[in-house]
């Protein structure tokens, strides 16, 4: 569970994260159980890589922060889908609505 200092830690780590892979963060959503990131990326990005630099990054350093008494653990798996620069926009509205599409599970300020 992704409580409000988690998600606060969350949204820097990736977007850092991402900088240092080569990429950049368009949007993010953070729930309770769950993380959307859209990134814009280049071909040569090793996309795996990214993506375990994100979860085990976050996973280690999110579980030491003063005042996270849940942790952070990530599922095993992790799905990835191209989206087209014309798509971009419907993609980001889709992140942005979140808390519409899993009702109770935001994460609270």
């Amino acid at each position: 569970m992704i409580d409000g200092v988690t998600r606060d830690f969350l949204g820097d780590f990736l977007r850092r994260t991402a900088v240092r892979e080569r990429a950049e963060v368009v949007a993010i959503a953070i729930l309770q159980t769950h993380v959307h990131v859209l990134v814009r990326s280049g071909p040569k990005v090793d996309l795996s890589r990214m993506v375990q630099m994100m979860k085990g990054g976050s996973s280690y350093a999110g579980s030491r922060l003063p005042g996270n008494r849940l942790g952070l653990r990530w599922a095993r798996e992790y799905s990835a889908t191209t989206v087209s620069p014309k798509s971009l926009p419907r993609a980001m509205q889709y992140l942005a609505a979140q808390d519409h599409h899993h009702p109770g599970e935001g994460v609270p300020r």
